[in-house]
């Protein structure tokens, strides 16, 4: 029988880099031997919750029992088949988008054990006011290694100094935001191999109005670098006891634990036995608090004047146990009715298990509702410049050649993981299903008493609050989907900031496409991990469309045009992205390139324009702004007495990188 299992997905290494697997129990598959429930049930009663059955009910008959009132038919079938417990699978479904996907219609029966999971799944299947079974599958974790590898002060890094633009302390270490090719992560550091966030913070470094919501372990939202961007239910009074905003939950002040029972306590946890920060290191590189003078930078942590974005933590999983499918699909529900706008997901099932968006919408059901209900929430609530949310998944561990599900589904985003070099991370999966690829770290390239600085650095749930003990390293796609939803967020906060509004599918199309080249070096390089050649062959043009590149996003947002010149040798780069095909009959009057952008791409000696080609050399690795000039209607300037053309300019966001084209794009 092939074993189901769901990973919090940072994977298992020889170090003692961070590991969870979440491993079903070895409950056994039930055959399903009575037609009507075979006809009902949309999945197997394998690793299924044994006390708890989650049902889609008539509709008069799901509005009844929400008004507290049954039918004799549906209190008889309870009695009989020992049925103690009816509740809604979503509190509160009275909107017109939950009623459009049938969530008020979802309803979960608790009962003892000892009735018998198949014999309470049959009697309900043979009520006509059933017109759907799920069982509740549920999933134990099997921790294979310790983690996180907790910071620890550094002095041998190999590299010069170079201006950082937050003030937090542990930036420096960083790589994967801004990757200086120190030696000390690996011999193989390649610059560039990051999310090029750096001059991305100055055009914006958040905004609070835009809400992550982090499914996973519990997010510490004491940590000091992560509490002043912990969003607040402002509906709320803490510490009543009084459901304040009749939203069906109690004091859910930053969020909720959606792995409440009579073994973990209704509030967000995060020192549970077993618990491993995951979801604080995932909250962390979303949104630490930046510039604060301690710790670390979060991708949308703001500049350190309240201007984060906000973590909202809805926990799925906590110690040794993590959710059922209703618990999921209620934290989804949720995130959505409290204002989230991206929903960061850093799990799923291995890669192979689920093959197709048809067997995963067959399976999951009442969690695919959800999903879709907070995709099409949009900006209702939030207040989005996107008209629906976004919802990031990892692709996975398993190193298989497709994603995992969900990550995989048309409907989410799909992240790979590449290490500092630049190259696929060696647990990654990859191909069909994968979209975008973000930093993940890759241990097995360093071999050095260092090794945990090739991983991703961020906040952890140590109880000690020195701030300098809260702070660990970690890998995986689980790190690198953080990386997109920080992205992602950025790119909501920099839209209202520029008073713009997209369609989901041209802000999807502009995050897929703003990516630099990882296929060039894969075809260009070796890699050796844990001291062995490692193949790249297969992860050509098998990792999405390429490394995600935060200033790129945001100039695609914004409208403004980019090109890329060659690090080390004068370009020639062609205008026509930016002064369209008669670039090269214009006249160009004059450029204008600040003191700061010939600092950050090492611009040497005067650029000029060339039948329309901007000649530039740079020599470093950077992005930057500048504003050329040209004539329209002639090759001259009209002045008061002399006819001519009028000048424009338009402002174009220019690159230096290692690969480029011929034509000038990547390759």
């Amino acid at each position: 029988m092939m074993r189901r299992y769901i990973s919090l997905l940072i994977p298992a290494v020889l170090f003692a880099a961070g590991c969870a697997e979440l491993e079903a129990p070895g409950t056994g598959a039930l055959e399903l031997e009575q037609t009507v429930l075979a006809t009902k049930s949309v999945n197997t009663s394998d690793n299924a919750d044994q006390g708890s059955l989650l049902l889609f009910l008539d509709e008069d008959v799901a509005l009844a029992l929400a008004q507290g009132e049954g039918s004799p038919e549906w209190e008889a079938a309870c009695a009989e088949l020992g049925v103690d417990s009816v509740e809604k699978l979503f509190p509160r479904t009275d909107d017109e988008m939950s009623r459009s996907y049938g969530l008020h219609r979802w309803f979960m029966v608790s009962f003892p054990q000892s009735k018998g999971l198949i014999r309470v799944a049959e009697g309900m299947a043979e009520l006509n006011l059933v017109k759907g079974v799920q069982f509740n599958t549920i999933y134990e974790r099997d921790f294979a290694s310790e983690a996180p590898i907790a910071w620890k002060p550094f002095q041998g890094r190999g590299y010069g100094e170079f201006d950082l633009p937050f003030n937090d302390p542990m930036l420096v270490d960083q790589w994967h935001y801004i990757n200086n090719k120190d030696m000390s992560v690996a011999t193989t550091s390649r610059e560039g191999a990051d999310i090029n966030v750096k001059n991305a913070w100055g055009l914006t470094a958040g905004d609070p109005r835009i809400i992550v919501a982090v499914c996973d372990e519990g997010v510490k939202y004491t940590h000091p670098d992560l509490a002043a961007n912990m969003w607040v239910n402002a509906g709320e009074i803490p510490g009543n006891g009084i459901d304040d905003d009749d939203n069906g939950y109690v004091d859910d002040i930053h969020g909720w634990n959606f792995l409440h029972t009579e073994k973990y306590p209704k509030e967000i946890s995060w020192n549970e036995p077993g618990d491993v920060s995951h979801g604080t290191h995932v909250a962390g590189t979303v949104a630490a608090v930046n510039n604060n003078g301690i710790g670390i930078s979060g991708v949308a942590g703001g500049t350190g004047n309240g201007d984060g974005c906000r973590i909202m933590s809805c926990q799925v999983f906590s110690g040794s146990s993590s959710a059922t499918t209703g618990a999921r699909a209620r934290a989804y529900h949720y995130a959505a009715q409290m204002g989230a706008s991206v929903l960061q997901c850093s799990y799923g099932q291995e890669g192979g298990y689920i093959t197709s968006d048809n067997m995963f919408d067959n399976t999951y059901s009442a969690e695919l509702a959800a999903l879709r209900y907070f995709r099409e929430f949009g900006n209702s609530v939030n207040g989005s410049p996107v008209d629906k949310n976004i919802i990031v998944f990892a692709a996975g561990n398993d190193g298989t050649p497709m994603s995992g599900y969900p990550a995989a589904h048309k409907e989410f985003i799909s992240v790979t993981a590449f290490g500092p070099d630049y190259l696929p991370a060696t647990y990654t999966n990859y191909g069909p299903g994968a979209n975008i690829a973000a930093p993940g770290g890759d241990v097995s390239i360093n071999m050095s008493t260092t090794s945990e600085r090739a991983q991703i650095l961020s906040t952890t749930a140590v109880e000690a609050e020195n701030y300098d003990s809260n702070y660990g390293w970690m890998q995986g796609t689980s790190m690198a989907c953080p990386h997109v939803s920080g992205v992602v967020a950025l790119g909501l906060s920099y839209a209202l900031k520029i008073g713009k509004t997209f369609d989901y599918d041209d802000f999807i199309g502009i995050l897929y496409s703003s990516v630099n080249d990882l296929d060039y070096y894969i075809e260009t390089s070796s890699k050796t991990a844990n001291g062995v050649q490692f193949d790249l062959t297969p992860y050509w043009r098998q990792m999405g469309t390429g490394a995600l590149d935060t200033w790129k996003f945001l100039m695609n947002l914004e409208g403004t045009p980019s090109v890329t010149a060659k690090i080390g040798e004068l370009s020639k780069v062609s205008l026509v992205p930016c002064f369209g095909g008669p670039a090269a009959n214009l006249t160009y009057t004059k450029m204008e390139i600040s003191d700061e952008a010939r600092q950050e791409l090492g611009i040497e000696g005067e650029p000029y324009i060339n039948n329309g080609r901007l000649f530039v050399k740079c020599s470093k690795y950077g992005s930057a702004k500048i504003r050329i000039y040209a004539i329209a209607g002639g090759d001259k300037e009209a002045t008061d007495a002399v006819m001519g053309g009028t000048e424009f300019s338009r402002e174009v966001s220019l690159l230096a990188r290692e690969s480029v084209a011929e034509n000038g794009g990547w390759l």
